[in-house]
Protein backbone atom coordinates (compact mmCIF):
# COMPACT_ATOMS: atom_id res chain seq x y z
CA UNK A 1 0.00 0.00 0.00
CA UNK A 2 1.46 3.38 -0.40
CA UNK A 3 2.33 6.00 2.02
CA UNK A 4 -0.98 7.92 2.31
CA UNK A 5 0.22 10.38 4.16
CA UNK A 6 3.79 10.61 2.84
CA UNK A 7 2.08 11.50 -0.57
CA UNK A 8 -0.06 14.30 1.22
CA UNK A 9 2.87 15.95 2.54
CA UNK A 10 5.07 15.86 -0.75
CA UNK A 11 2.92 15.86 -3.35
CA UNK A 12 0.00 19.16 -4.44
CA UNK A 13 -3.28 18.36 -5.06
CA UNK A 14 -3.12 17.51 -9.35
CA UNK A 15 -4.05 20.72 -11.07
CA UNK A 16 -2.84 18.30 -15.13
CA UNK A 17 -6.22 16.72 -17.29
CA UNK A 18 -8.24 19.71 -15.65
CA UNK A 19 -10.84 20.30 -18.80
CA UNK A 20 -11.55 23.73 -19.28
CA UNK A 21 -15.02 24.99 -18.53
CA UNK A 22 -16.90 26.31 -15.52
CA UNK A 23 -15.99 24.44 -12.15
CA UNK A 24 -18.84 23.41 -10.22
CA UNK A 25 -19.43 23.04 -6.41
CA UNK A 26 -19.24 19.47 -6.52
CA UNK A 27 -15.99 19.07 -7.21
CA UNK A 28 -14.57 18.25 -4.23
CA UNK A 29 -10.96 17.22 -5.17
CA UNK A 30 -10.31 20.16 -4.60
CA UNK A 31 -10.21 23.10 -1.40
CA UNK A 32 -12.05 26.52 -2.30
CA UNK A 33 -9.85 29.25 -3.39
CA UNK A 34 -9.79 32.32 -0.39
CA UNK A 35 -10.22 34.57 -3.67
CA UNK A 36 -11.44 34.87 -6.92
CA UNK A 37 -8.62 36.68 -8.15
CA UNK A 38 -6.69 33.04 -7.53
CA UNK A 39 -8.49 32.11 -10.79
CA UNK A 40 -6.72 34.06 -13.98
CA UNK A 41 -8.57 32.44 -16.87
CA UNK A 42 -11.57 32.27 -15.50
CA UNK A 43 -12.06 28.71 -15.84
CA UNK A 44 -13.62 28.21 -12.30
CA UNK A 45 -10.43 27.03 -10.97
CA UNK A 46 -7.20 28.98 -9.14
CA UNK A 47 -3.85 28.44 -7.94
CA UNK A 48 -3.13 29.37 -4.15
CA UNK A 49 -0.40 27.96 -1.64
CA UNK A 50 1.06 25.34 -4.68
CA UNK A 51 -1.93 23.49 -4.59
CA UNK A 52 -5.19 23.82 -7.31
CA UNK A 53 -8.29 25.36 -5.31
CA UNK A 54 -12.15 25.50 -6.55
CA UNK A 55 -13.26 28.96 -6.96
CA UNK A 56 -16.89 29.16 -5.02
CA UNK A 57 -19.88 30.07 -6.30
CA UNK A 58 -22.24 32.94 -5.08
CA UNK A 59 -23.98 31.34 -2.02
CA UNK A 60 -25.95 32.32 1.28
CA UNK A 61 -25.09 28.56 2.61
CA UNK A 62 -21.69 28.78 2.31
CA UNK A 63 -19.98 27.65 5.45
CA UNK A 64 -16.41 28.59 6.88
CA UNK A 65 -14.79 25.82 9.03
CA UNK A 66 -11.76 26.00 11.22
CA UNK A 67 -10.13 23.55 12.95
CA UNK A 68 -7.61 24.11 15.84
CA UNK A 69 -5.25 20.86 16.25
CA UNK A 70 -5.05 20.77 20.55
CA UNK A 71 -2.29 18.36 20.64
CA UNK A 72 1.09 18.28 21.93
CA UNK A 73 2.43 16.26 19.13
CA UNK A 74 0.06 14.31 17.11
CA UNK A 75 -0.57 16.14 13.66
CA UNK A 76 -4.07 15.73 11.44
CA UNK A 77 -4.52 14.36 8.53
CA UNK A 78 -6.43 16.39 5.85
CA UNK A 79 -9.84 17.63 7.52
CA UNK A 80 -13.05 15.82 5.81
CA UNK A 81 -16.25 17.80 7.13
CA UNK A 82 -20.00 16.87 5.64
CA UNK A 83 -22.86 19.22 5.54
CA UNK A 84 -25.82 16.45 5.88
CA UNK A 85 -29.41 15.82 7.17
CA UNK A 86 -29.43 14.67 10.91
CA UNK A 87 -30.83 11.78 9.48
CA UNK A 88 -27.27 10.62 8.51
CA UNK A 89 -24.21 9.89 10.79
CA UNK A 90 -20.73 9.22 9.75
CA UNK A 91 -19.94 6.53 12.52
CA UNK A 92 -21.95 5.40 16.17
CA UNK A 93 -19.63 4.84 18.85
CA UNK A 94 -20.09 0.67 20.29
CA UNK A 95 -20.70 0.05 16.48
CA UNK A 96 -18.06 -1.64 13.45
CA UNK A 97 -16.59 1.90 11.92
CA UNK A 98 -17.84 1.78 8.13
CA UNK A 99 -14.84 1.17 5.18
CA UNK A 100 -14.65 4.85 4.91
CA UNK A 101 -14.25 5.90 8.64
CA UNK A 102 -11.65 3.30 8.27
CA UNK A 103 -9.80 4.16 5.51
CA UNK A 104 -9.45 7.73 7.20
CA UNK A 105 -8.25 6.51 10.67
CA UNK A 106 -5.55 4.17 8.96
CA UNK A 107 -4.47 6.52 6.45
CA UNK A 108 -5.76 9.74 6.64
CA UNK A 109 -7.49 8.74 3.13
CA UNK A 110 -10.78 10.53 2.64
CA UNK A 111 -11.24 8.99 -0.91
CA UNK A 112 -13.30 6.38 0.42
CA UNK A 113 -16.13 7.78 2.55
CA UNK A 114 -16.19 10.72 -0.22
CA UNK A 115 -17.05 8.22 -2.64
CA UNK A 116 -19.70 6.46 -0.24
CA UNK A 117 -21.56 9.79 0.16
CA UNK A 118 -21.23 10.67 -3.55
CA UNK A 119 -24.94 10.85 -4.50
CA UNK A 120 -26.40 10.31 -1.74
CA UNK A 121 -30.23 11.38 -0.61
CA UNK A 122 -29.77 14.07 2.31
CA UNK A 123 -25.82 14.66 1.81
CA UNK A 124 -25.28 17.89 0.83
CA UNK A 125 -21.74 18.94 0.70
CA UNK A 126 -18.34 17.43 1.36
CA UNK A 127 -15.20 19.23 1.67
CA UNK A 128 -11.52 18.40 2.23
CA UNK A 129 -9.03 20.74 4.10
CA UNK A 130 -5.71 21.86 1.89
CA UNK A 131 -3.28 19.60 3.93
CA UNK A 132 -2.32 18.26 7.26
CA UNK A 133 -2.61 20.23 10.74
CA UNK A 134 0.39 20.13 12.12
CA UNK A 135 -0.21 20.36 16.39
CA UNK A 136 -0.81 23.87 17.81
CA UNK A 137 -1.98 24.70 14.20
CA UNK A 138 -5.17 25.59 12.28
CA UNK A 139 -6.77 24.77 9.03
CA UNK A 140 -9.52 26.75 7.59
CA UNK A 141 -11.68 25.76 4.39
CA UNK A 142 -15.10 25.98 3.20
CA UNK A 143 -18.18 24.00 2.49
CA UNK A 144 -21.82 24.49 0.95
CA UNK A 145 -24.84 23.23 3.28
CA UNK A 146 -28.55 23.32 2.83
CA UNK A 147 -31.12 24.91 5.88
CA UNK A 148 -31.31 22.86 8.27
CA UNK A 149 -28.31 20.75 8.21
CA UNK A 150 -25.44 19.74 10.46
CA UNK A 151 -21.95 19.15 10.23
CA UNK A 152 -19.79 16.39 10.53
CA UNK A 153 -15.93 16.60 10.87
CA UNK A 154 -13.13 13.83 10.70
CA UNK A 155 -9.78 13.07 10.60
CA UNK A 156 -6.64 11.08 11.51
CA UNK A 157 -4.70 11.61 14.30
CA UNK A 158 -1.27 10.37 11.97
CA UNK A 159 1.06 8.72 14.47
CA UNK A 160 -1.42 6.32 15.96
CA UNK A 161 -2.96 3.16 14.76
CA UNK A 162 -6.39 4.37 13.86
CA UNK A 163 -7.59 7.32 16.21
CA UNK A 164 -9.91 9.85 14.39
CA UNK A 165 -10.49 13.30 15.58
CA UNK A 166 -14.35 13.20 15.31
CA UNK A 167 -17.43 15.74 15.81
CA UNK A 168 -20.40 14.59 14.53
CA UNK A 169 -23.79 16.60 13.65
CA UNK A 170 -23.02 19.83 15.15
CA UNK A 171 -26.11 21.96 13.89
CA UNK A 172 -25.14 24.81 11.64
CA UNK A 173 -25.29 28.61 12.48
CA UNK A 174 -28.60 29.73 10.71
CA UNK A 175 -27.72 33.90 10.43
CA UNK A 176 -24.64 34.97 8.34
CA UNK A 177 -21.52 36.20 10.43
CA UNK A 178 -22.73 33.68 13.10
CA UNK A 179 -20.60 31.23 14.16
CA UNK A 180 -20.67 27.99 16.31
CA UNK A 181 -17.77 25.79 18.20
CA UNK A 182 -17.83 22.22 19.68
CA UNK A 183 -14.77 20.49 21.16
CA UNK A 184 -13.68 17.35 19.48
CA UNK A 185 -12.37 14.08 21.19
CA UNK A 186 -10.01 11.20 20.05
CA UNK A 187 -12.07 7.89 18.71
CA UNK A 188 -10.63 4.84 18.53
CA UNK A 189 -12.30 3.38 15.33
CA UNK A 190 -11.32 -0.15 16.19
CA UNK A 191 -10.10 -1.22 12.95
CA UNK A 192 -6.72 -1.82 13.65
CA UNK A 193 -4.99 -3.43 16.98
CA UNK A 194 -3.06 -0.81 18.68
CA UNK A 195 0.13 -2.21 18.74
CA UNK A 196 1.97 1.63 18.34
CA UNK A 197 4.66 0.00 15.70
CA UNK A 198 6.27 2.25 13.27
CA UNK A 199 5.84 -0.15 10.45
CA UNK A 200 1.97 0.28 11.11
CA UNK A 201 1.85 4.37 11.37
CA UNK A 202 1.95 6.90 8.35
CA UNK A 203 2.64 9.79 10.35
CA UNK A 204 6.06 12.01 10.72
CA UNK A 205 6.76 10.23 13.76
CA UNK A 206 7.13 6.82 12.45
CA UNK A 207 6.75 6.94 8.47
CA UNK A 208 4.86 3.86 8.29
CA UNK A 209 2.47 2.17 5.76
CA UNK A 210 -1.39 3.99 6.82
CA UNK A 211 -3.75 0.40 6.66
CA UNK A 212 -4.21 -2.99 8.04
CA UNK A 213 -6.83 -5.14 5.66
CA UNK A 214 -5.80 -8.14 7.85
CA UNK A 215 -6.23 -6.59 11.26
CA UNK A 216 -10.07 -5.85 12.56
CA UNK A 217 -8.50 -4.72 15.58
CA UNK A 218 -11.19 -4.11 18.84
CA UNK A 219 -14.23 -4.43 16.02
CA UNK A 220 -15.95 -1.11 16.96
CA UNK A 221 -15.62 2.74 17.71
CA UNK A 222 -15.00 3.56 20.81
CA UNK A 223 -13.35 6.63 23.00
CA UNK A 224 -9.36 6.30 22.83
CA UNK A 225 -7.48 5.34 25.45
CA UNK A 226 -4.77 7.36 24.33
CA UNK A 227 -0.97 5.63 24.00
CA UNK A 228 0.49 3.08 26.02
CA UNK A 229 3.88 3.17 25.17
CA UNK A 230 3.87 -0.90 24.13
CA UNK A 231 5.39 -0.34 20.78
CA UNK A 232 7.71 2.41 18.95
CA UNK A 233 6.04 5.62 19.92
CA UNK A 234 6.84 7.38 23.04
CA UNK A 235 3.19 7.90 24.87
CA UNK A 236 4.55 10.97 27.43
CA UNK A 237 5.12 13.02 23.97
CA UNK A 238 2.89 11.85 21.70
CA UNK A 239 -0.11 10.78 23.99
CA UNK A 240 -2.99 13.15 24.40
CA UNK A 241 -5.72 13.96 26.92
CA UNK A 242 -8.71 14.91 25.70
CA UNK A 243 -10.42 17.23 23.75
CA UNK A 244 -8.10 17.26 20.68
CA UNK A 245 -9.28 19.97 18.84
CA UNK A 246 -11.50 22.85 18.58
CA UNK A 247 -14.18 23.20 15.52
CA UNK A 248 -15.74 26.39 14.69
CA UNK A 249 -18.14 27.14 12.00
CA UNK A 250 -19.27 30.38 10.57
CA UNK A 251 -21.93 31.11 8.34
CA UNK A 252 -20.63 33.37 5.11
Amino acid sequence: MNKIFSSMLTISVLAVGIQAGAASAADNRFPYCTTAASDSDGDGYGWENLQTCLVAPDSSNRYTVSVQNLTYQQVFSPVMAVTHNSGITLLNAGEPASDGIAAIAEGGDTSVLQSALSGVNGVNGVAVSGGPVPYAQSTEFHIDGSHGDVISIVSMLVNTNDAIMYVGSLTLPSSSGESTSAYAVAYDAGTETNDEICAHIPGPACGGVGGSPDDTGEGFVHVHRGLQGVGDLNAATQSWLNPVAKVTITRN
